[in-house]
């Protein structure tokens, strides 16, 4: 009896001693491997907290009106901006505290397949005055966006790429907090950095403690990353705990009588504050050919203003009418969530504080590949010599 509980006792620390290799293998050639792009993630994420600060930072005389009346309506804005660029208009965004002027979005020709090829028009709401436009999809600021949305790889499946990423960053994560997972007594030693120490134990004592303070802001972006991009992956197990439908935006199938004339935007935009008098307004989108309602987006009044929306409705633009209605107070958990997954993954969701976290943890990677990289190349350096030494002596 006692030669058999010794063996099963010996094969279960056999088999506990090899799955934690095979956690740990996994881990180092993730990370090897994928890690370069991962770190590029995490860098330009960072960047992307903050974009539109520092997008306002550096081009002033775009985004400061000489006032701060709002003398404007929305109908004077489009027409404005109609008349600044003829192109089709794809959003309106409304000032805020970042962007305190109206920027209106037009979508161009571009090629085929490619990322939109929008152009913004930035008209002071003190006076109507246009103050600027560009090419803001190849504008610096937005190309960072781009990159770390597409990879600069739209045309090439770019976004799906870096879906997969958010896939490696997750088995990083999680194989990385198995492999690291300490013996009792020595958790803070294992999530400290220590002196006097040789540097190999340094730079695992950089990675470990790295990888354990970002953890779980981290498995947030991961996810939030997977479900930003494969939305249909994610929906069914969000079903599971509250109901998750697909967001699509609606079409009129009953139009007006012919020759009826749309509403005015101003009139849309008023139509929109009585709907949702609590939440403030951040940007309307006209209709378009797949949908020929206006869609208005919503965000609560204290919120931070990165947090871009927080649900919307569509109204029909002969007849005022809400045509579909996601705002947050209409929708179930599971739609809450799918609707903000990508606020929780730049942290606005939780305010400056959500947006500081996820600022952050986006320099963990890189602290994390180099410290990774080190210990690496350290411990084969090491194996060489050993294997050297024992070929002279042989």
């Amino acid at each position: 009896m006692t030669n058999v509980l010794s063996v099963r006792t010996v094969f279960k620390n056999y088999s506990s001693v090899s799955v934690r290799r095979g956690f740990l293998w996994a881990h180092r050639w993730l990370g090897l491997v994928c890690g370069i792009v991962v770190v590029l993630m995490g860098l330009t994420g960072s960047f992307n907290v903050f974009y539109r600060e520092i997008d306002a930072a550096l081009n002033p005389a775009f985004f400061v009106p000489a006032g701060p009346e709002k003398s404007i309506n929305l109908t004077e804005v489009v027409r404005i901006a109609a008349e600044a660029d003829p192109a089709p208009i794809f959003a309106i965004v409304v000032p805020d505290k970042v962007w305190p002027v109206w920027v209106v979005m037009h979508t161009h020709e571009g090629p085929k397949d490619s990322f939109k090829n929008l152009w913004t028009t930035m008209i002071d709401p003190s006076n109507g005055r246009v103050l600027g436009q560009r090419d803001y999809t190849n504008a610096p600021v937005f190309m960072i966006y781009r990159l770390h949305y597409t990879l600069l790889l739209y045309e090439w499946g770019g976004k799906q790429v870096v879906g997969v990423v958010g896939f490696v960053l997750l088995g990083l994560a999680l194989s990385g907090l198995y492999s690291w997972w300490p013996k009792q007594g020595r958790f803070w030693r294992s999530v400290s950095i220590r002196r006097g120490v040789s540097p190999l134990r340094f730079f695992v004592d950089v990675h470990n403690t790295a990888g354990f303070w970002a953890l779980i802001v981290l498995l947030a972006i991961s996810i939030t990353g997977i479900g930003v991009v494969f939305p249909g992956v994610v929906r069914p197990v969000v079903g599971l705990l509250s109901k998750a439908t697909p967001d699509r935006s609606p079409r009129i199938e009953t139009s007006s009588p012919k020759g009826t004339p749309q509403l005015p935007p101003d009139e849309i935009m008023r139509i929109a504050q009585a709907t949702k008098p609590t939440l403030s307004i951040t940007v309307l989108n006209p209709p378009t050919e797949t949908s020929n309602a206006w869609r208005i987006r919503f965000r609560p009044d204290d919120a931070d203003p990165a947090l871009r929306s927080r649900g919307a409705i569509w109204i029909d633009p002969w007849s005022g009418a809400i045509v579909q209605d996601r705002a947050s107070d209409a929708m179930s958990m599971g739609d809450r969530y799918m609707t903000e997954q990508l606020w929780i993954h730049n942290g606005s969701t939780f305010g400056l504080f959500g947006r500081l976290l996820v600022f952050t943890a986006g320099f963990a990677p890189f602290a994390l590949f180099v410290s990774g990289v080190t210990m690496w190349l350290k411990k084969r350096s090491s194996k060489i010599r050993i294997n050297e030494a024992a070929s002279t002596r042989g």
